[in-house]
């Protein structure tokens, strides 16, 4: 009498559903990553132990350290910044406004900066800096 063996089968992963769930995954991450860029112009913020790291303001003046002037990363002119201030800050209901300097922006710039955001209506505004810790 003969036997017929039997034949064992190698066991096989099939990799597709592992693939489809690697690539959900990946979407996943990918979708939810939350990026916080820093604004385009580069701007060494000076230190200060009592810096305030508070939310977003309504409007932003960086002065770089060639003396550029941007108001919310847009190229402004010294002669106009009192009225883009005034415009900007027109129906806000916190009328308030940061200025962003280079540390070795020109002081007399940002003095100029300062004197056209108070003549463009706002006394509220402070300059933004970094804790050196």
């Amino acid at each position: 009498m003969e036997f017929e063996r039997r034949r064992h089968r190698r066991g096989t992963i099939d990799l597709a559903p592992l693939v489809d769930v690697v690539f959900n995954l990946l979407l996943f991450f990918v979708i939810t990553y939350n990026v916080t860029a820093d604004p385009a112009i580069k701007v060494r913020l000076p230190g200060s132990h009592t810096a305030d790291s508070r939310a977003e303001e309504p409007v932003v003046i960086s002065v770089s350290r060639e003396g550029s002037i941007y108001v919310d990363h847009e190229p402004a002119h010294l002669e106009q910044l009192s009225e883009t201030v005034r415009q900007r800050l027109d129906g806000r209901s916190d009328p308030s406004v940061r200025i962003r300097a280079d540390q070795d922006a020109p002081v007399g710039t940002l003095v100029r900066v300062v004197d056209a955001v108070r003549l463009g209506g706002c006394s509220a505004f402070s300059l933004v800096t970094t804790n050196p810790e």
